[in-house]
């Protein structure tokens, strides 16, 4: 396990009530405040809020070095990352617009009050009540990859949760959860002597309301989100952090019953245009030239076991700038998948996702020729997209998705020239591990899965030849993703009872 060590005593007291000020960056925070006006001004000319506007600016500044920062004008640095703020910012406002229509939320105008039983009481008089629920998949696909500052989707999300005004389809707060996968922030809890298991921790990604909703409402949605993982056993613990060099203090998450636990670094990245990209993301990147404050890593006792065990945490725990660049994987579950257990489970999930293969999930080259239903011609890639999250959210495997040729090695027998399947283990490695849920689009293959070893499946004469493949955190950037949401929507649909 990485080596913790703890802040200085100072620091822990001042931690305490998580009010990390000493994290803020002073020269960010003199560059911000002479900028003030330039920024107010850019952010109407958006059409933004000044707030928007304000996080993307100091999203895109660890681009500039501390001698930048600190030694040239603050309009001429305010100008060399001008235009990626603005850009991302008027990305969100394009967004903005059409989610408040899907949101009603034009119904929060003159509200007075959000009550904790979530009814909103209006200044004339009115009242109406808000709904909690799931967010469907393709609902989260915005709000992640349009309206969250770090546009970025997180395609391991397992739960999505928000608050719904009456008959709308867009939530005004919403919140997603993952599955915990770095060991830095098991280490971090296992630091303060508690006893966990990484499949028993969820970690709280990503968070966003709406402009203009009542300021308790993002708290109310995460002790609603906090409740719904208790009701379902799916954790004992939820992780979250907050970013001081952004400008947030985590108000929100205090409100919510977290605790501060560990002081971690954050990795910031830029593409060739000089726009932030998270380091889940592939592609060519350029690393911050500044060195920034910590995140602070939150936790919170989802059962009364750990709420006890949280109330016990004192102080913070310091990741090492190497241990987070690190990024070390949590361990994953073992699994035997040449079992009968797992051939049945695996045969399993293709009845499943069968049932909800349609022209929306369908590959495009078979749109002009329906095929029948249950048929898994062109449904190899949402299914194995499918497969690919669900290896990773159950097992906390890092599985790969793979686009080639499957050749069936029989003369009576039709190649699948344009096929995906899921790989497990290095790529150049024979030992790697196959398992193909739509295996049966070649007449050659007569079960409906393949699952092995890949050289004993050439050995078969079934030799999957990849052409590209790309891990599940790349996939939300590939074509594919789009069909994959309107499959996962339906299947919510089905565990909801709807159609």
């Amino acid at each position: 396990m990485p080596k913790t060590t703890r802040t200085p005593r100072r620091e822990k007291a001042r931690s305490e009530g998580a009010r990390v000020d000493g994290l803020r960056d002073p020269d960010v925070e003199t560059f911000v405040g002479a900028m003030g006006t330039r920024i107010r001004a850019d952010a109407e000319t958006v059409g933004v809020d000044l707030r928007t506007l304000e996080i993307q600016v100091r999203l895109h500044l660890p681009r500039l070095s501390r001698p930048a920062i600190a030694g040239w004008s603050p309009d001429k640095v305010y100008e060399e990352i001008r235009l990626q703020a603005v850009v991302r910012a008027a990305q969100v406002r394009q967004s903005a617009e059409d989610a408040a229509y899907q949101a009603h939320a034009s119904v929060l105008l003159n509200v007075n009050k959000a009550h904790r039983d979530l009814s909103l009481s209006f200044g004339d008089g009115y009242h109406t009540s808000l709904r909690f629920g799931e967010v469907r998949p393709g609902v989260g696909h915005l709000v992640q990859s349009r309206l969250h500052y770090l546009h970025s989707e997180r395609a391991d999300t397992v739960l999505q949760f928000g608050l719904f005004l009456p008959g709308a389809t867009m939530p005004i707060t919403y919140v997603a959860f993952s599955r915990c996968d770095r060991q830095y922030v098991l280490d971090a809890l296992t630091g303060h002597g508690l006893d966990v298991n990484p499949d028993r921790i969820m970690v709280l990604t990503r968070m966003h309301g709406l402009a203009g909703i009542p300021a308790n409402l993002m708290s109310l949605t995460i002790a609603r989100a906090v409740r719904e993982i208790r009701a379902e056993n799916a954790a004992d613990y939820v992780i979250t952090a907050y970013n001081p060099m952004l400008g947030f203090d985590g108000t929100s998450f205090l409100a919510s019953g977290f605790r501060p636990i560990a002081l971690s670094p954050v990795a910031y990245r830029y593409d060739d245009k000089g726009l932030f990209q998270t380091r889940r993301m592939s592609g060519e990147s350029m690393p911050q030239l500044l060195d920034t404050p910590d995140n602070v890593l939150m936790v919170l006792g989802a059962t009364s076991a750990a709420k006890r065990s949280v109330g016990a945490i004192e102080g913070l725990i310091r990741v090492s700038r190497r241990t987070h660049s690190g990024g070390d994987h949590v361990r994953p579950v073992k699994a035997d998948f040449t079992s009968p257990q797992w051939t049945e489970r695996l045969l399993g999930y293709r009845r499943m996702l069968e049932s909800c293969w349609s022209d929306r999930t369908v590959h495009p080259r078979y749109q002009e020729s329906p095929v029948a239903a249950g048929d898994p011609r062109g449904q190899c890639g949402v299914t194995s997209v499918w497969l690919a999250r669900r290896l990773r959210t159950d097992l906390l495997l890092e599985p790969v998705y793979c686009y080639g040729r499957l050749r069936v090695g029989r003369d009576d027998a039709e190649d699948v020239s344009h096929h995906c399947w899921v790989e497990i283990g290095p790529a150049h490695d024979p030992r790697r591990f196959v398992i193909d849920l739509t295996g049966d689009q070649s007449d050659g293959v007569r079960e409906p899965i393949i699952l092995g070893e890949h050289r004993a499946l050439a050995d078969r004469g079934l030799r999957y030849e990849t052409a590209a493949s790309l891990r599940l955190d790349e996939l939300p950037r590939d074509r594919v993703w789009p069909r994959f949401l309107a499959l996962d929507d339906r299947l919510r649909g089905v565990e909801e009872g709807r159609t």
